[in-house]
């Protein structure tokens, strides 16, 4: 079966640090400080089972509890698996509690996919926040006939994203959404032009010490 991949070819930093904030970035959902108990899932670096297995369960929990008004979840990855991205989107879609987003430092492939299912009006970005769109790799191991087997997945994943900006942009047509967002190069975008487009509803100033 392909491995199937939604994630920036360019590498990040392991931790960033800003003024007296520092964001670290490991390949898991952060949970320390007790953000769970003020209703905030915290996303960083690449998205893989772990992750999704982690945030799925914490959306599940507060769905469960009932406690909570909306849940914040705070994006900042490069992308990575899309089963497990898309795990992390059917789970938001579940939810009967509204999932507001937030995008900082990147939000980029299926990243970006998990960032806009939030709730529409409340997906939000700072002004320096990294986009970026593109089409998914695949990496793809076995004999002639797996390869072409496992070719209907790759088709059927990219029909899955093209649906999924469908929905979450205002672009509907697929001859658009590749023209524009899911070229056959990456396509970089600034906060304006994800506003524009529909996959994000409104960028966030922030306050200047």
């Amino acid at each position: 079966m392909p491995q199937l991949w939604c994630i920036s070819r360019s590498t990040a930093s392991k931790t960033t640090t800003k003024g007296a904030m520092t964001i670290a970035t490991p390949d898991k959902t952060k949970k320390e400080n007790g953000l769970s108990d003020y209703g905030i899932i915290y996303i960083s670096g690449a998205i893989d089972g772990g992750t999704a297995e982690s945030v799925c369960k914490e959306i599940i929990e507060y769905n469960i509890k009932g406690e909570a008004e909306q849940i914040q979840m705070i994006i900042n990855s490069p992308g990575g698996s899309c089963p497990a991205g898309f795990s992390i989107i059917d789970i938001t879609e579940w939810s009967r509690i509204p999932i507001y987003t937030t995008g900082i430092g990147m939000i980029a492939s299926m990243g970006l996919l998990i960032f806009m299912t939030g709730e529409k009006g409340r997906r939000v970005i700072t002004p320096r926040t990294s986009i970026l769109s593109h089409r998914f790799s695949a990496f793809n191991i076995g004999n002639h006939s797996q390869l072409i087997a496992g070719r209907k997945e790759e088709d059927l994943e990219h029909e899955r994203i093209l649906s999924h900006y469908q929905a979450y942009s205002n672009i509907k047509s697929k001859e658009e959404l590749e023209k524009y967002l899911l070229r056959d190069v990456d396509t970089w975008l600034s906060p304006e032009e994800a506003i524009q487009y529909g996959i994000a509803d409104r960028i966030e100033p922030l306050r200047k010490r």
